[in-house]
This record gives structure tokens, sequence and C-alpha cells, in this order.
């Protein structure tokens, strides 16, 4: 199976793939909400009960601008808490590679092979 190690170039972070956050997300890292201006300020379970009660709703935390939890040194800050969409996101799989083409970053090269 081919792996792929990340390099932490933050391409995937910096706003042209959407990361969209739902209920789950807001759970486990309530933080979320002020990275939406449609939902920041908001008690977070007014925004759960919106999440929840409109299908198709969710925070948008990049996406035509950088993640709010990107840092400086292109590490995410809430690593451990990340939303669903970015623990799904697999360094050099296809959303990795067309980010970093976007960034004018060359292809992530394969890692080493896993036995």
């Amino acid at each position: 199976m081919e792996r792929y190690d990340c390099d932490k170039c933050g391409a995937c972070c910096e706003g042209r793939l959407l990361v969209e956050v739902d209920e789950i997300d807001v759970l486990r890292e309530p933080r979320l909400i002020e990275s939406d201006p449609h939902y920041a300020g908001r008690p977070v379970d007014d925004v759960l009960d919106e999440l929840t009660g409109d299908f198709g709703r969710c925070i948008l935390i990049a996406g035509g601008r950088p993640c709010a939890f990107l840092a400086g040194d292109k590490t995410c800050s809430i690593h451990p808490t990340r939303p669903n969409a970015c623990v799904a996101m697999q360094a050099g799989d296809e959303q990795c590679q067309e980010a970093r083409a976007a960034a004018g970053l060359p292809p992530l090269p394969r890692g080493q092979e896993e036995s």
C-alpha cells in the first residue's frame, strides 16, 4: 500500500479546500463556531440546534480563506480536536495533491511502503 508522510506544508488549510464542520465537531471543539462569521458570537446550544435542525447546515472553517486555526508555522492549533473532515484528509491523497498544486508546490512524494 502506498504511504505518504505529511510535510506540514499547510496547503490543505490555506483556504483552497472547503472544510465543513458539523455538530459532532462543534461538540468536540466549540471554538470552531468563532471561525465562521455567520455563527461567531452565538451560544454553542443555539448553533448546535441550527446545525441539527436544518439538513445541510454546517460551519465553514476554510474555503476562500485560510482556516482560522492554521498557525504561523503551518501547523494546526487545534490538531487533537480538529474536525472530522480534517481527520479524513490524508497526506498524499487527491485533495492533498490538488491543494499542493494550487499552492505552487510539487506533488508530495511517496514515503516508505507499508509491508
